[in-house]
């Protein structure tokens, strides 16, 4: 008899062991598909209208000013301006604000993204607010971003912004605002 009993008990405390270890195994699994996923987090590229750089000389007769505090930049020819943009990888654009002094002149601005293996390029966005005849006021302008061309992919593309400003017009900078997984 105490043969069978040891034998029953060492069984009873295998299968206990067992049920521990499942539900252990169990308990893990769940544990680690409850566990929160990448989240999405929006983030925020800020560039002054200082990082521009003149995109062509124009008329020689004319001038631009490109002033630091608070920076602002204007355009008394025909000049537009380009920026190199560094965004970070797998990144997906969202909306663009344009911060500007809605003079008596256009302002155009665009982003754009040019594929640097076939030597191409894409308008991510143009953005062209109307101006007034009366006193300058500073303003801004946003505009969402097309989903088809929103994604960041650096290892392809680069991406640059142009601005043309005329008469009392200036341009301050912009905000891009994107989102990545954290």
């Amino acid at each position: 008899m105490k043969i069978v009993t040891k034998a029953r008990a060492s069984h009873l405390i295998t299968l206990a062991a067992g049920l521990v270890l499942g539900f252990t195994a169990v308990g893990t699994a769940a544990a680690v598909s409850a566990s929160p996923a990448a989240k999405t987090v929006t983030h925020h590229y800020s560039l002054a209208a200082s990082a521009f750089a003149p995109d062509h000389v124009g008329d020689p007769t004319h001038d631009y000013f490109n002033v630091w505090d608070p920076t602002t930049l204007s355009d008394s020819g025909d000049r537009c301006f380009n920026a190199g943009l560094s965004l970070p990888p797998n990144a997906v654009l969202k909306s663009v604000t344009l911060y500007y002094t809605d003079g008596s002149g256009d302002l155009t601005f665009e982003i754009n993204r040019q594929n640097l293996t076939n030597h191409t390029f894409n308008r991510l966005i143009k953005i062209r607010p109307a101006s007034t005849a009366g006193t300058p006021v500073y303003s801004h302008t946003t505009k969402s971003l097309p989903k088809s061309l929103s994604s960041v992919n650096m290892g392809t593309y680069a991406y640059s912004a142009g601005v043309c400003p005329a008469a009392t017009t200036t341009f301050s900078g912009l905000t891009l605002t994107y989102t990545a997984s954290s």
